[in-house]
């Protein structure tokens, strides 16, 4: 009989974590296990049921646990319908340390047998002294923590200072076989806009963290070369107004928010993720996927990802120096940017396939699950 999980975000949107969440529940083995995702009843969580619905996974809301006395105040409730659920496993995915902490302490109150915690980023943050006392509680009594990076288990068990015993280290996937389409002709002429030249793409929510302000200064340097930004977010109107102040709006595309990634990676000559931080970005796997060679900052797990010189080339943070240098590198080395997109495609195959995550996932729930 299959047991029963609750997983739980608090996002209010779709992006890499979100991505994340969801090729993990579609890739669980269903006669082992029954999924269901918790979503705050809170305005813009009904693309989430969507995407989840679509899975044939239920979705279930709940009042929104933000920190503070508010959601410390409803965590006896969320307990209470723990132990009536009676879910085997509650597995929340956090963007932060600090996320879920009441729903996961609202888990251990309800005694729910296994309770996992997957930590997909640990921004510049500093927690004052009693969410840091907290936390530490709390990472007691969680069963198991699920760091999607080498760096993010460091920062866990070094920083943080969560025990280390309770840290696995898994590993993001991609579905490679959604990727390594043909090259949508009509879709790259709409990027080149009638011209013959080369694409970098951006997928990416815009918002300062992912970098872009960087990119359109190196798109300065690069005339000739197209520029598409996929993706939505709060820096959009800073950054068109960037784009035009820099001269080169002509040549970036923002494209908003898309659900055709796989179409746009096919459209692209290569890929561009010039992040401040980060954790194991879904983007650089797909791009990988893809075959197409990725220019990245040298953050998180971005260099756990893309292998220096082999399947990408890595940049210092917000050295737009640098980061131009990269992309003119690969523009102007077309047979040397599809041998790194083939050789990051073979290293997706190999280390980055959707059932060896779920089943190294698997493992930790059975772990805390035993006898």
């Amino acid at each position: 009989m299959a047991q029963s999980i609750f997983f739980y975000t608090d996002s209010r949107e779709i992006g890499g974590a979100e991505d994340a969440l969801f090729t993990l529940m579609g890739a669980l083995d269903p006669h082992q296990w029954k999924p269901t995702l918790l979503l705050d009843a809170a305005a813009g969580t009904d693309e989430l049921a969507d995407r989840s619905r679509a899975l044939g996974v239920p979705s279930a809301f709940i009042p929104e646990m933000p920190l503070g006395p508010k959601g410390a105040r409803r965590v006896p409730a969320m307990a209470r319908m723990l132990r009536r659920e009676r879910p085997a496993v509650f597995h929340a995915h956090l963007t932060s340390p600090m996320g879920a902490k009441y729903p996961l302490a609202a888990a251990v109150a309800a005694r729910v047998r296994a309770v996992v915690a997957t930590v997909h980023l640990i921004p510049p943050f500093t927690p004052d002294r009693s969410n840091l006392v907290q936390l530490r509680l709390l990472a007691r009594l969680v069963g198991a923590y699920i760091a999607v990076s080498r760096d993010i288990a460091a920062g866990l068990a070094e920083d943080l200072r969560w025990p280390r015993e309770k840290i696995d280290l898994i590993y993001n996937a991609v579905d490679s076989s959604r990727f390594g389409k043909p090259v949508p002709e009509a879709l790259r002429a709409s990027l080149m806009d009638g011209g013959d030249r080369p694409v970098v793409l951006t997928p990416a929510r815009l918002h300062e963290q992912k970098g872009h302000t960087y990119l359109l200064r190196a798109a300065a340097t690069l005339p000739g070369v197209v520029f598409a930004f996929a993706g939505e977010g709060p820096a959009r109107a800073e950054l068109e107004t960037e784009a035009a102040r820099l001269g080169v709006a002509e040549r970036v595309r923002f494209l908003g928010q898309r659900n055709d990634i796989p179409d746009l990676l096919a459209a692209a000559d290569l890929v561009a993720i010039p992040s401040l931080y980060e954790g194991s970005p879904i983007a650089v796997l797909e791009a990988l996927a893809a075959e197409r060679a990725v220019v990245g900052s040298a953050v998180g797990g971005m260099g756990e990802l893309i292998e220096d010189g082999k399947t990408g080339i890595l940049v210092p943070p917000g050295d737009v120096e640098a980061l131009a240098a990269g992309l003119r590198r690969l523009v102007e080395d077309p047979a040397g940017r599809r041998a790194m997109g083939q050789r990051g495609r073979r290293r997706v195959d190999r280390d980055f396939g959707t059932a060896a995550m779920a089943r190294q996932v698997e493992q930790v729930y059975e772990r805390l699950l035993a006898p």
